[in-house]
């Protein structure tokens, strides 16, 4: 690394691009307090939270008796940063439709990067962003924070050593079953299914528990924020306060995330996640399916969907193991074999071994109720332990059984032996300074990234396709080329490596 710390020490020089909730709240707490880590900036295109960001960070090196280090700046375009010599690494919490943009950009500089799931908005992104890290040989952490959980490694190292036999399907849950019947769009979250929306100018909704606002209100002009520079390659639309919340916000922005023009729904929200976690137990992390096949059920009447169906397509991996997509759960990834059964969520774990079943309606709701008897129940943990690190955890119930998992199946001694990290940010920090690879490196973000792209894509052009997961395209002449990338970038931001 450029960068010195003490007595020479190696450090990291940091900076921040987009200082949402994330970033705040869960980014810079768990980065700046690494070891050999100096965060130098926070950028945002919103002058109020950039600078909200660098106080934060300059506040926490007076606090902890490093005032010299309380230098950290605002910076509002992001550029800035990727040409900044002095900068080793930057942490991208942006919206979706920027991460491959300025992924690409900052290796290009030299520059390590973290950047959010999912981590691009196209196949053709995630294709540039593979190829990005290949050319430049840069450390890459994907967001994708549930690989570095000790619940999630568990369930993968139960499956990948073939405990619960071959398995044959896996549910990935996510997304709202009641959205698609709601008629009422008064309440914007009740209205999110599983699909991406198709582009609208307003919400008109003012947050969790608020009564609907008015456009007026939502598009009254916000002289904090450089709307082009949010917008970036997304087709122009009017500024939604939505989209880029006034001042520092305290909720999750969902609109942009349901937009076509930004996002991919819950499929890149959460499929990000329990889609991941399915790719690493099934150790797909270097392929993908050969076959989408489009949801059966019924076309959603909610004004807001477009007509999509919202849950119900498949994937047919490379393996023969299917993939099917349905609505949350207590589960949020669940592995059937020919001898058992993993189910597994945040701060829950649940294992079941006998003859393989096929998943049904009724099994389903026998692994949420942990009233499944067709099976022996090895052990199990449901509590309310939840948490975005392992130090949030609220009792131990989640740790007793996951070390009676490991006796039960002698996992220290297991043939395949999964990559342990501790932290997800501190895993992308030590890797920057032992310039080994990361438990998320591009490739791994890219293609479970993918399969959040496929799934959204199949509701969108109600439609199944064959994939070829070596190319990453369209085969047997099924399928548009054109779903695979945004039609155009606006203002040239096109990504050239």
């Amino acid at each position: 690394m450029a960068g010195t710390g003490k007595k020479g020490s190696p450090a990291v020089r940091l900076a921040f691009i987009g200082y949402g909730i994330q970033a705040r709240t869960v980014l810079v707490p768990n980065l700046i307090k690494q070891p050999g880590v100096i965060v130098k900036a926070v950028c945002d295109c919103d002058k109020t939270r950039r600078k909200a960001g660098a106080d934060q960070v300059n506040q926490y090196y007076r606090d902890n008796r490093k005032a010299s280090l309380a230098k950290c700046k605002p910076v509002a375009d992001f550029r800035d940063i990727i040409n900044d010599p002095d900068i080793d690494a930057v942490c991208i919490a942006t919206p979706d439709h920027w991460h491959a943009y300025i992924s690409c950009a900052a290796m290009k500089a030299g520059k390590d990067v973290y950047c959010e799931k999912p981590l691009t908005y196209s196949v053709e992104e995630s294709l540039l962003v593979m190829k990005a890290q290949k050319k430049f040989k840069r450390i890459f952490q994907t967001g994708s924070m549930q690989r570095s959980w000790r619940e999630f490694r568990t369930a993968c190292m139960i499956v990948r050593n073939g405990f619960i036999g071959d398995v044959k399907y896996v549910d990935c849950n996510y997304g709202n079953a009641s959205a698609q019947d709601n008629k009422d769009i008064s309440n914007f979250v009740a209205n999110l299914g599983g699909t991406s929306h198709p582009h609208r100018f307003f919400c008109m909704w003012d947050g969790p528990g608020k009564k609907p606002q008015s456009v007026k209100v939502e598009s009254a002009p916000n002289p904090d924020v450089d709307w082009n520079m949010w917008l970036g390659p997304a087709p122009w639309s009017p500024y939604s306060d939505q989209c880029a919340p006034r001042g520092v916000n305290k909720f999750y922005p969902m609109f942009w995330r349901f937009d076509d023009n930004y996002g991919t729904g819950y499929n890149g929200d959460w499929g990000a996640h329990h889609l991941d976690i399915a790719q690493w137990g099934l150790d797909m992390d270097h392929s993908g399916p050969v076959k989408v096949i489009c949801s059966e059920a019924p076309h959603s009447v909610n004004p807001l969907h477009g007509g999509r169906r919202q849950f119900g397509m498949k994937f047919v991996m490379s393996n023969g193991t299917v993939i099917n997509h349905n609505p949350f759960g207590v589960w949020g990834t669940v592995f059937y074999g020919t001898k058992g059964i993993v189910a597994v969520n945040r701060g829950k774990i649940a294992v079941w071994l006998g003859r393989g079943v096929k998943p049904t309606a009724a099994i389903r709701k026998a692994l949420d109720d942990i009233s499944f008897s067709k099976m022996k129940l090895i052990a199990s943990s449901i509590g309310v332990n939840y948490g975005f690190d392992p130090s949030h955890r609220l009792d131990n119930q989640l740790a007793q059984c996951l070390d009676a998992l490991d006796k039960y199946f002698k996992l220290d001694k297991a043939k395949v032996q999964l990559y342990r990290s501790p932290l997800h940010e501190q895993n992308f920090i030590e890797c920057c300074i032992s310039r080994k690879p990361t438990i998320t490196p591009a490739e791994t973000g890219a293609r479970a990234s993918i399969l959040c792209q496929l799934c959204n894509m199949s509701y969108v052009y109600d439609a199944s396709f064959d994939w070829d997961p070596v190319k990453c395209t369209f085969a047997n002449g099924t399928g548009d080329p054109a779903w695979l990338k945004r039609a155009y970038n606006r203002n040239g931001w096109d990504i050239k490596l």
